[in-house]
């Protein structure tokens, strides 16, 4: 055994999560590659961020550390996967690929999201053209619920993003 191996650890169905954070509390470090993806929720499609491998965990530890029944007890986790009387052991480098992985996956992420709520926006055309606004939330992946100063009054409407961008602060 190798140094601060890392093994791979199956879980109880839906309880990766679960299972990561007391191995946190008990000072071990575990690794669970997240994916977003869109799913239909009552019909309406919905960003959700579920485990990519369900039901398995990777623990990074020690030959000293490595305790088995401590880790197979805690909770969450079912048992070590194994091939045979072996513990499945998994590659540093599968470890730092999926971590990048993940990382380019959250820029990309951030990247699509064209605005946050607070933003002030201006109106590009239509009926409000010029009109300062502010973003609320996203409708969809081209839409998005901004709020509008008319007469004095905040009005929530749903504008296309093709309608509003983002404000310059003033240069006075």
């Amino acid at each position: 055994m190798d140094k601060n191996s890392w093994y791979l650890l199956y879980c109880k169905p839906r309880q990766e999560q679960r299972a990561q954070q007391h191995l946190a509390n008990q000072g071990f470090h575990s690794f669970l590659p997240l994916l977003t993806v869109n799913k239909l929720k009552a019909g309406k499609q919905v960003k959700v961020t579920e485990p990519m491998f369900p039901r398995y965990l990777f623990l990074q530890i020690s030959s000293e550390q490595l305790n088995l029944s401590t880790i197979r007890s805690t909770r969450g986790i079912t048992d070590f996967v194994r091939f045979g009387q072996q513990l499945a052991q998994v590659p540093a480098t599968l470890i730092a690929a999926l971590s990048q992985q993940q990382l380019a996956q959250q820029q990309q992420e951030d990247q699509n999201q064209p605005f946050k709520p607070g933003d002030e926006l201006t109106v590009l055309n239509g009926p409000f053209s010029g009109i300062q606004a502010v973003y609320q939330l996203a409708d969809g992946d081209k839409r998005s619920i901004v709020l509008l100063n008319l007469l004095g009054q905040w009005v929530k409407t749903t504008m296309d993003n093709q309608q509003i961008s983002k404000s310059q602060p003033d240069k006075s």
